[in-house]
């Protein structure tokens, strides 16, 4: 149990690295979209918009790009809880990103708020929470 809760650990860790892998090769929303459940919430609050359901998270993805021509998601001082009964999982992350949003080169900071759910054997997002904290111009700092 023990060794199965640490490769549960890992396989989410894995999992939202390669979100982040895919948010910053233009917001791939098919890639995007294979790390979410079918029933899965993005929520991206006031800034970004609550988007329910894997096609709906697909959609949003899929117009990224033109508002965020470039990123680099950082996930950093990660936690990681797995439920008793093995199947469920929650997530918090702290996120910085270097970024050109609207043509103007920005910092953003946030922390996530993320729900999981093994289906088949592998780890997905069934709620992503984004809690931005600043979208600010490069130049202000």
């Amino acid at each position: 149990e023990r060794v199965q809760r640490l490769e549960d650990i890992e396989d989410i860790r894995r999992l939202k690295i390669r979100y982040a892998q895919f948010c910053d090769t233009q917001y791939d929303p098919d890639g995007i979209a294979s790390c979410f459940t079918d029933d899965a919430v993005w929520d991206g609050g006031s800034e970004f918009g609550v988007h329910q359901g894997n096609q709906a998270i697909r959609t949003f993805f899929a117009g990224a790009s033109k508002l965020i021509t470039f990123a680099l998601h950082y996930m950093v001082g990660h936690t990681i809880d797995i439920a008793p009964s093995g199947h469920e999982a929650s997530g918090t992350w702290y996120l910085f990103v270097p970024a050109t949003m609207n043509g103007r080169a920005v910092w953003m900071a946030a922390t996530y708020n993320d729900r999981f759910r093994k289906v088949g054997g592998q780890w997905l997002f069934s709620q992503v929470k984004v809690n931005m904290a600043f979208i600010t111009p490069y130049e202000t700092g």
